[in-house]
């Protein structure tokens, strides 16, 4: 599977934390960055058996080259039945292909807004979160809240082509998940740090969907 990753100030490299990679490689799946090449993005789809959409930096950034590379990505993905997986800003600009808004910033537009940027390395909780039953997060957390790690400023909000599986405690969402016929799973946590039997639960659950889109 491909994931995208966070280009430097001049643009001329692509990064991707290493745990990413981890992650990934250890539920079994071998991870490839991609170049955000828009005419490419047929051969991707070619070529690999699902996306992982990364986070980026928690301030706010103009990222154009890296935004329409991605959405492009997103919406070719959805569209030939590829799975999807998001995360922070991944889902972010999932939820925004699928229809939903922008929080620019969370601690000016939301009301007794929580801490999403408790500490500066997300290696530890953040804040719980409530999961809403009946969905695909509920079955792979086999409960009704858990602990996760935060380092965002922005969100989603709205709605689109997608149920919120889960909040934070000042009510922004958390995960989504697409109404859509393939996997299409977003995280505004990271679950690539592994902290919890549920972050290693979700990445195992998108590598298997992408073994299963080959079949």
């Amino acid at each position: 599977m491909a994931t995208t990753g966070r280009d430097g100030s001049t643009e001329t490299q692509y990064i991707v934390r290493r745990n990413y990679a981890e992650a990934i490689r250890e539920a079994g799946g071998i991870p490839v960055i991609l170049s955000y090449d828009i005419a490419e993005i047929p051969r991707y789809l070619e070529c690999f058996s699902g996306f992982l959409i990364t986070g980026g930096t928690p301030n706010v950034t103009v990222k154009p080259l890296r935004t329409d590379f991605e959405m492009a990505l997103i919406g070719a993905a959805l569209d030939a039945g590829r799975p999807l997986l998001g995360i922070c800003n991944g889902m972010q600009m999932i939820g925004l292909t699928l229809g939903g808004t922008l929080i620019d910033s969370i601690p000016d537009e939301i009301e007794a807004a929580a801490e999403h940027l408790p500490f500066a390395v997300p290696d530890r909780f953040g804040h719980r979160i409530a999961i809403a039953p009946g969905t695909g997060l509920a079955g792979l957390a086999q409960a009704a809240t858990a602990e996760v790690n935060s380092l965002h400023r922005q969100g989603i909000g709205g709605s689109g082509s997608f149920v919120v599986s889960a909040v934070a405690p000042d009510g922004v969402a958390e995960a989504i998940e697409g109404l859509t016929e393939s996997y299409c799973v977003g995280l505004q946590w990271h679950p690539e740090y592994r902290l919890s039997r549920l972050d290693r639960a979700i990445v195992n659950d998108f590598v298997r969907a992408c073994c299963g889109a080959d079949d």
